[in-house]
């Protein structure tokens, strides 16, 4: 009886230990990790720093004083709504003197002379005549009245390019506003158009005007440093300070850099589909690409748009994604792509547990995620197919559970 008993013991430790063994093995050899396969797409993009190029006027302070804005900065505005109010201690004199100057430049302007000089009666070289003067105006001989100007400056008072960045609109708006402030001391500011108007200036209006946005080159679109001012933090204002600019929103531009291998892939006059990033937060719109400036190792590329300006209308400079293609398909990671007898493929684990290889097609990738071709369709029933060099392949499909270390893994093995 002892020893049967004794026989039994055998039997069940025998076989506890065989179960321990296997358990031990599928554990250590059958355990993978794995990712479900699942829909999803892929973009193609180009990274770019983005200089934004705006149709903008700038509005400067023609006198002293205190001023009063009318309007929250990044609203719209109608032409002639008036948008600040300043009020002057500058006497009767000073304002009608401010409005010889704009007269005289306004004048000057029409006759066609692009720089702004104050010409006078009385001059006070006796070597140049007041003949010699209206000579050099009506032969547009600059460089002569500049040296005219120069003699004069100290008895003027007043800089000889002052209203040189201003076009006759703007000079005829400062001029009527003058007017209407003789007597009263107060200056009325009206807006000149229709736009947002924002009181944010960063001093590279003029680097980057928007008319002149189809010669910018790589050289010029190195990022300028530069100090952005809010003049709606100040209320005390002297002659000459920038007060506010009205911006149009119907439409902009945006020169994006590029080196010449990305600058082969877009053509003028063609859409591309953008992401604009700024403040941490970013927008996808569409732009048309209204020319490409070429360098030796960079491009530009000018890109027209009319949407999403109420986001960006008080930037400068913003990043870039330019999407130049987006793949769909199933969603893999990475890491899981593996080679075998010359295939690309994965491992994936059946129902059953048991691992199998599978070719894939893949139809783009980073360093983080591959998109794969689904495959064609046979029927319900079966998977999908790759033809590759002429010969067909089943493919995985949605919902497969694909190893993630196919280096640790083998065709046939019973994974865990």
């Amino acid at each position: 009886m002892a020893k049967k008993s004794f026989g039994l013991k055998n039997f069940f430790f025998s076989f506890v230990t065989v179960c321990v063994v296997i358990y031990i093995f599928q554990n250590s050899n059958g355990s993978v990790e794995t990712m479900v396969a699942e829909k999803g797409n892929l973009e193609d993009i180009i990274k770019a720093k983005g200089i934004v190029v705006k149709d903008e006027d700038v509005f400067s302070a023609n006198v002293d004083g205190n001023i009063t804005y009318t309007h929250n900065d990044g609203d719209k505005v109608n032409k002639g709504l008036l948008v600040a109010e300043l009020n002057t201690d500058s006497n009767t004199s000073q304002i009608k003197s401010q409005i010889s100057e704009l007269e005289t430049a306004i004048e000057l302007k029409n006759s066609g002379i692009k720089e702004t000089v104050q010409v006078v009666d009385a001059v006070k070289n006796d070597e140049i005549s007041q003949e010699d003067l209206q000579t050099s105006i009506l032969n547009n001989d600059i460089d002569n009245i500049y040296k005219i100007q120069v003699n004069n400056n100290e008895a003027l008072g007043i800089s000889d390019n002052k209203y040189k960045d201003y076009d006759i609109s703007q000079l005829e708006s400062m001029k009527n506003s003058l007017l209407k402030s003789l007597g009263t001391n107060k200056v009325p500011y009206y807006s000149n158009r229709s736009g947002i108007i924002t009181y944010k200036i960063d001093g590279l209006e003029d680097s980057y005007k928007y008319e002149n946005v189809f010669g910018l080159t790589p050289s010029s679109t190195v990022q300028m440093d530069y100090v952005e001012t809010d003049s709606s933090k100040n209320a005390n204002v002297v002659n000459g300070d920038k007060l506010y600019k009205i911006i149009s929103n119907f439409d902009y531009y945006i020169a994006a850099t590029v080196n010449n291998e990305f600058a082969k892939l877009f053509e003028e006059n063609k859409y591309i589909k953008t992401r604009v990033i700024s403040d941490g937060s970013e927008s996808e719109i569409w732009g048309y690409i209204k020319k490409i400036n070429y360098g030796s190792e960079e491009s530009v590329l000018i890109i027209y748009f009319d949407d999403y300006f109420y986001k960006i209308y008080d930037k400068r400079y913003v990043d870039l994604q330019l999407i130049t293609d987006i793949h769909e398909g199933l969603k893999i990671d990475a890491k899981a792509l593996c080679d075998k007898n010359g295939l690309n493929g994965v491992y994936i684990k059946d129902a059953s547990n048991i691992v199998k290889f599978f070719p894939v097609l893949i139809l783009g990738r980073d360093e983080n995620i591959a998109i794969i071709s689904a495959g064609d369709y046979i029927s319900e029933n079966q998977r999908r197919i790759l033809i590759i060099s002429e010969n067909t392949y089943e493919t995985i499909k949605i919902f497969d559970k694909v190893v993630l270390e196919p280096d640790k893994v083998y065709e046939g093995q019973i994974a865990k």
